[in-house]
């Protein structure tokens, strides 16, 4: 292995003299007196442990794992169409790909006992303090940029001068290949100088051609490079001395691209937006980006967890591909969750969408044009690539209605009819789609798989019949919107019909200690299974406006699903909730649909406040007895998404 150390280098070019990636006065010894950025009112405090990460992202690079112990980066991924998810980078086993230190008087340690905060629900920044000295590390993505940024403020808090050098130790151990769970790919890994710039290595993942490249910026730092090896990498540090009550200012800069130019001109772009706005100006235009993203209930809890959560699956359950730039939708760009990289109409469309017309109208729009156009072939299909290639087979009826329900809501909100006209052959087909599953004996529509992606042996699902139900009543109101009263009568006797084949087979007797008859999850003609299927829960019938919360009917059903008579009811539990032979826990699904009820938001309010979830994050669901998250269903995107979305539809005071 070969080692390279690179000085404080100067640029090819001019702008770099201008852009150079730390705060000095004069020489590279000395660091400038800048003033401290105020705390912004727009800044929360989280309460994490050591385990725990941090997200933050854009479109086009997600930083899915920062360390809240010592705020490594342990990975960041793109999205790649050519290989169907997300193309990761990743440092050695067991070791992050960037590792940040700060050297104090010569002496090099690692960040630690950081205490974190966010930036309007998004920017994350550790603080410590040790021998002195203060640390403010922050990482954050530009919205519109390829490239991310990592900023060190390091502040003299003594009284005495010291020495100080912030760095980073970075080391490329992986490529992988993730949907549902990290391939790793067996191409080479190069590093090089930048084709344009110094200070700047580009590192290349190849096969017979450049895959994608990325990039680290260390401009104004010196430079120890190892070369040489199978796992490229350098150390960046910035020596300086500080007098009492001096800051230094140093940020490098990750970018990403299709080869090598596009890479390195990642890092050059927003380097030069430094040099016009400022560091300090270009994050506070990230922070106004996720600003107005934001809502409010009035409630500083409930602010940060539906907010955290809006932007959670904004950036996470959707983004752009590095190497077509079409906007795309997946379960999560996190691989902390177990099927992540992977689409699902009803997690896009039920799940996240609602959330994205909560917070960015324009981005609902974009997700909806991605759902009845890359996706279109396959809808209904248990899971897909992000291209829409069937990925896991299985038809699941929800999942076919779902898109109907996504654009019957984003056309009461926007009146934008052009969606319409835009996708016409498409949604003209969705009809026709569902009527091929209606079983004409029974009048019911029959699935293979349930919300869970279970296989049925009895073929009507309930709530599924009533998303069908739903779902006609919304294209008989887009047919009165385009003024075609037959269709719009058709469909509306369609749904009625279908409200009472649910009534007549769908509502048994023999629930055990139910007292009479209740919903029962799938029947067929003659006999019927009791349970509850919380992604597609019988505790949302009435939000779907199919019961009230009221009737006796759905009493009974509420009752004897929160009682012991229900084997997975866990009501003896302090955070238990109905769950499922599939998923025996309280799920977020159920903490959300029990927000919309009256018997039930109080426990739903007491389980969102008082589980950790994943930092913060929602994940599939808690431990009914402790309230910890599970640990495979962590980073949830689409389920964020469902579970703000509620907090919003239930708790907002700021209407739009």
């Amino acid at each position: 292995m070969a080692n390279r150390t690179k000085g404080l280098g100067l640029a090819k070019v001019s702008f770099l003299i201008a852009a150079v990636c730390v705060a000095l006065a004069g020489s590279s010894t000395a660091a400038a007196r800048v003033p401290a950025t105020p705390e912004s009112t727009r800044t929360v405090d989280l309460a994490l442990t050591a385990n725990d990460v941090i997200p933050t992202g854009n479109d086009w690079i997600a930083l899915p794992s920062i360390r809240a112990s010592d705020g490594a980066l342990q990975n960041f991924n793109v999205i790649s169409m050519r290989y169907r998810g997300l193309l990761e980078v990743a440092g050695l086993t067991d070791h992050p790909l960037m590792a940040p230190f700060i050297e104090i008087a010569g002496v090099r340690r690692p960040l630690a006992n950081l205490h974190w905060s966010l930036r309007d629900y998004w920017i994350p920044t550790g603080t410590m303090e040790a021998g002195g000295i203060r640390v403010r590390l922050t990482y954050v993505a530009p919205p519109t940029s390829r490239a991310a940024i990592i900023r060190f403020q390091v502040t003299n808090v003594g009284s005495a001068p010291v020495r100080v050098a912030p760095g980073m130790d970075l080391d490329w151990g992986r490529t992988n290949r993730v949907t549902y769970s990290p391939e790793l790919l067996s191409g080479s890994r190069t590093m090089s100088p930048t084709p344009i710039d110094t200070d700047m290595e580009i590192f290349k993942y190849n096969t017979d051609d450049t895959q994608m490249a990325w990039g680290f910026a260390y401009v104004g730092s010196q430079g120890t490079l190892r070369a040489g090896t199978d796992n490229p990498g350098l150390t960046a540090r910035h020596p300086a001395e500080l007098a009492p009550g001096q800051t230094l200012d140093v940020h490098f800069i990750i970018g990403v691209g299709v080869d090598e130019y596009s890479a390195a001109y990642a890092m050059r772009v927003l380097n030069k937006r430094i040099d016009r706005y400022s560091l300090d100006g270009v994050i506070q235009q990230a922070a106004d980006d996720a600003h107005r993203r934001t809502r409010t209930t009035g409630d500083p809890q409930l602010d940060r967890i539906m907010n955290r959560n809006l932007l959670f699956t904004t950036y996470y359950a959707w983004g752009r591909a590095i190497d077509t730039e079409q906007f795309v939708g997946m379960t999560s760009r996190s691989n902390r969750y177990y099927v992540s990289a992977a689409y699902w109409d009803r997690d896009a469309m039920l799940w996240s969408f609602p959330a994205l017309l909560d917070s960015d109208p324009d981005r609902a729009r974009d997700a909806l044009d991605y759902a009845l156009g890359v996706q279109a072939r396959n809808i209904g299909i248990h899971s897909r690539f992000i291209d829409g290639i069937v990925l896991e087979d299985g038809f699941e009826l929800d999942e076919l209605a779902a898109p109907i329900i996504a654009l019957a809501s984003y056309i009461d909100q926007s009146h934008d009819m052009s969606m319409l006209e835009r996708h016409r052959a498409v949604i003209d087909t969705l009809p026709q789609r569902l009527r091929a599953q209606r079983d004409p004996a029974t009048g019911l529509y029959a699935t293979f798989q349930d919300s869970q992606d279970e296989y049925l042996k009895k073929p009507f699902n309930i709530y599924d019949n009533v998303i069908v139900w739903r779902a006609l009543r919304d294209l008989a109101a887009i047919a009165a919107r385009e003024h075609r009263s037959g269709d719009e009568a058709a469909l509306t006797a369609e749904a009625a019909r279908l409200s009472a084949a649910i009534h007549r087979y769908g509502v048994r007797d023999g629930a055990k200690g139910a007292g009479g008859p209740i919903f029962a999850a799938t029947v067929d003609a003659n006999s019927a299974d009791f349970a509850d299927i919380p992604p597609g829960s019988l505790m949302k019938l009435p939000a779907l406006g199919f019961i009230s919360e009221d009737d006796p009917l759905f009493r009974r059903t509420y009752a004897w699903l929160h009682s012991p008579g229900y084997p997975y009811s866990y009501s003896d539990q302090p955070y238990g909730l109905p769950g499922s032979y599939r998923l025996p826990f309280t799920t977020s699904w159920e903490v959300a649909d029990h927000l919309r009820l009256k018997e039930g938001r109080a426990k739903a309010l007491m389980i969102l406040r008082h589980s950790p979830w994943d930092g913060g994050i929602i994940t599939e669901g808690v431990k009914a007895d402790t309230g910890i998250p599970d640990t495979q269903g962590l980073a949830f995107a689409t389920a964020a998404g469902y579970v703000a979305h509620t907090i919003c539809d239930q708790f907002c005071t700021d209407r739009r």
